[in-house]
């Protein structure tokens, strides 16, 4: 007759022994996984910290109902009402008649707004054709010129010998409008009789300032 085959270890302990190594067992699984789970949130707050340091800063919230500082308006900037400084120049006179038999010698005056500006000789005009144009040099001035109104340019002409007497009244007169912005119309300059002497002077004009 053979012996019975023997009984495991754990068998042979005694009830309450096995109960208490069972229980020993489940309470280290227990511990180890609370421990496991501990770690992970750790794990998880040390990377919401350093994604929380690298994001940039927010503004500040501002509470409802607070005050707020209002926002300066833009200072434009100043706008010059003041008169501008032009130079004004006779680039050419154009001459229609020169009132007398051949070459006629004449000068003119040129005003602004009632202020003498410049004066000019101009020797042996013609009015033949081809001949009809003459272009001074350096005949030029500088004026003050009204921003909302311009100014006013007054052109008088003295025919020959009689420029010699300061106080004769011209022999030839006539006016235009120089805007702020430097345009200037040609302007007529004639004797009551165009006959007598009969011009257009053509003006430019530049800003100085």
């Amino acid at each position: 007759m053979s012996d019975a085959p023997d009984k495991p270890w754990y068998l042979k302990l005694p009830t309450k022994f096995a109960a208490t190594v069972f229980f020993l067992v489940a309470l280290t699984t227990l511990i180890g996984n609370i421990m496991e789970i501990d770690e992970k949130r750790r794990a998880q707050e040390a990377r919401d910290a350093r994604a929380a340091g690298a994001a940039p800063a927010t503004a500040t919230a501002v509470p409802a109902g607070a005050a707020t500082a209002p926002v300066p308006a833009p200072v434009a900037a100043p706008v010059d009402t003041g008169p501008r400084r032009m130079a004004l120049q006779l680039d050419r006179i154009v001459v229609g008649a020169d009132g007398s038999i051949g070459t006629t010698d004449w000068r003119f005056a040129v005003e602004a707004d009632g202020q003498p500006l410049f004066v000019l000789q101009q020797d042996a005009l013609d009015d033949v054709a081809g001949r009809n144009v003459a272009r001074p040099t350096d005949a030029g001035g500088t004026l003050r010129v009204a921003r909302d109104g311009g100014a006013r340019v007054t052109v008088k002409g003295w025919r020959g010998s009689r420029l010699r007497l300061a106080a004769t009244e011209p022999d030839a007169t006539g006016e235009g409008m120089l805007t702020a912005d430097g345009d200037i119309a040609p302007i007529p300059v004639q004797a009551g009789d165009p006959r007598q002497g009969a011009f257009v002077l053509h003006f430019s004009a530049r800003t100085d300032d």
